[in-house]
Parts: C-alpha cells; sequence; structure tokens
C-alpha cells in the first residue's frame, strides 16, 4: 500500500495539485477506482511463458471476481491491451467476461488492440464496444475520450495507437493535443481535478527505444500536463511494470500487468483532509495464485524490471 499527498493551491474555491508527499488519511473519499492493464487476452492452447497468455483467461476472470469483491467503486479503467492480438472473437470474449463487472467499466487502446491494414482497426474496435447496450467506453464512437464519475473529477482516456504501421510506439498528435487542452481548460472552470489515462507512459518506468512515445509528441504532452495545476496524474500500463514516480509535481502511475509478474492490479483511493491536500492511496492487488505468477516470473529474463514494489 502506498499513500501519497497532494499539496493544492486554491484556484476559486477549488484546490489544484502542485507539490506531492507521502502521508496517511482517514476522511471522506472523493473518488474509489481501480485501474487493471495489459491482460493480452488470448486463445486457451498458447503457452504460458513470462506472459500468461494461455491463462489469460483465467487471470481476467480473477480480476473480475477481485474487483467486484471492492465496495463502493466508482469505476475500473483499463488502460489498454486488453487483447493479445485484435482478433474480433476475443474482443467479443473480452466484452462478455467484463460486463459481469458491478462497477462501469471505462476502456483504452494498447497497441495490441489495434490491426494494421485490415482487421477490425480502430474504428471496429471501438465499435464492438459501442453495439453493446450499457457500456461506457468511447461515446459517440470517439478513439479518445473524457468522463466525470464525481462531481470533482474528470477522467481523460487518451489514444496513443496508430493502425497505419506495426509498432509498440506511441504516438498522439496535434489533433488529439489540442483537444487535451480544450478539456484541461474546461475543468479548470468547473473546479475539477483531472486524471489522464493512456496505454503509453510519458514518463518510462524503465529506458526503452521500442515502447516510448515518439517525438515530438511526448515532450508537447508532458509540457501541457506540466501547465495544469489541476492534472494530478498521468495513469498508464504497456511497460508491465509497477512503478509511482513523482515527476515535476504530478503521480506517474504505471500499472503492473495482469498477464505478466507480478500478476496484479491496483485500487486507487482519493481523499481530502482539507483544502490544502488531496490524499491519494494506491492498494495493490495480486491476481490469482501464487503458482502462475511464480512461473511467469521463472521465464522472465528481468523480473525486477516489472516487479517494482507494491
Amino acid at each position: 500500500m502506498k499513500k501519497i499527498k497532494l499539496f493544492s493551491l486554491l484556484l476559486a474555491l477549488v484546490a489544484l495539485c502542485s507539490y506531492i508527499s507521502v502521508r496517511a488519511s482517514e476522511n471522506k473519499v472523493l473518488l474509489h477506482f481501480v485501474q487493471i492493464s495489459d491482460i493480452h487476452l488470448q486463445r486457451g492452447y498458447a503457452k504460458d511463458g513470462e506472459r500468461l497468455l494461455g491463462s489469460s483467461e483465467k487471470l481476467l476472470n480473477d480480476t473480475v471476481t477481485q474487483v467486484n469483491g471492492i465496495k463502493d467503486l466508482d469505476f475500473t479503467l483499463a488502460t489498454g491491451d486488453l487483447v493479445d492480438i485484435p482478433d474480433e472473437k476475443l474482443v467479443d470474449k473480452f466484452i462478455t467476461i467484463t460486463m459481469s463487472l458491478d462497477s462501469p467499466l471505462y476502456v483504452l487502446l494498447g497497441n495490441h488492440d489495434v490491426s494494421v491494414n485490415g482487421g477490425l482497426g480502430k474504428k471496429g474496435f471501438v465499435k464492438k464496444f459501442t453495439d453493446v447496450e450499457g457500456q461506457m467506453s468511447f461515446p459517440e464512437g470517439m478513439n479518445y475520450y473524457s468522463f466525470t464519475p464525481t462531481e470533482k473529477f474528470k477522467i481523460v482516456c487518451l489514444d496513443g495507437t496508430t493502425d497505419k504501421v506495426v509498432t509498440a510506439h506511441g504516438q498522439l498528435g496535434d489533433k488529439q493535443l489540442e483537444w487535451l487542452k480544450g478539456e484541461l481548460e474546461e475543468s479548470l472552470k468547473t473546479n475539477q481535478f483531472v486524471i489522464i489515462a493512456l496505454h503509453f507512459p510519458a514518463i518510462e518506468p524503465f529506458k526503452s527505444g521500442t515502447h516510448n512515445i515518439l517525438e515530438p509528441d511526448n515532450t508537447k504532452f508532458l509540457e501541457i500536463v506540466k501547465s495544469y495545476k489541476n492534472v494530478i496524474g498521468v495513469f498508464t500500463g504497456h511497460y508491465h511494470a509497477s512503478r509511482i514516480q513523482k515527476i515535476a509535481n504530478k503521480i506517474h502511475n504505471s500499472c503492473p500487468a495482469v498477464v505478466q509478474y507480478p500478476n496484479a492490479f491496483r485500487e486507487i483511493i482519493i481523499t481530502q483532509d482539507n483544502p490544502k491536500y488531496l490524499n491519494v492511496e494506491f492498494k495493490w492487488h495480486d491476481v490469482d495464485g501464487i503458482e502462475l505468477r511464480t512461473l511467469s516470473k521463472n521465464n522472465s529474463k528481468s523480473p525486477k524490471l516489472t516487479e517494482g514494489s507494491e
């Protein structure tokens, strides 16, 4: 369990975060949600190795069961790579399994979710969700969108994928970044805190020349994040690495993967003890049993990169 305090400046009548430190708190809950990431749902005959692809359905079912055991959730957030390959039947299976969640589910695109030169593509993937009655993701068929789970918070879900070329790199584009600024400006007017969610970390949990967000998009994105004091954090996946970092007074949360060691997800509880402070608590939840996690760890070339700390 990790608890972080956000020190905030008054803007109008609402405190907007500008400093982070560690602090415990037992106050009224402002926002309570779960983040899961990198499920990589695959067919049952796939092999279990570093990634437990053959057991991915079992891991997802266990994740759903555990999430349903957490009381009073505002929503569940899935930050991409929901499936291992963008196969229509796998997407249908993901939707079927997660429809049993008691809390609203919001998903965003990861690079494994998007086919290139045919197949589902972005539009097809998005349509699989929008065609299901009661699904909350991708309103009006947009591949990036925002939602307001409570009066004080807005969650902005970005799309860093491309269906033009096979790549693990992220890219955002000027159109989406301008839309992001518009969303943040709106939230300033309505005195809302903002959490930005996307698959690709802007602050890498470890160095990679193959999975980072391409320039100049990454620098532009970080400048936007830095410029708006109502942004309290950026929540991501992609690297299958568990990290929480404080960069320029923002939380950069890289979520562990469900499919790979340490096979876990995070529960986030945000409270406020006075107008100056937001308290952000991260709770760790292991998925399935020790046997599968050990199998993934033993097949990993670098488990220390992914395990991070609870």
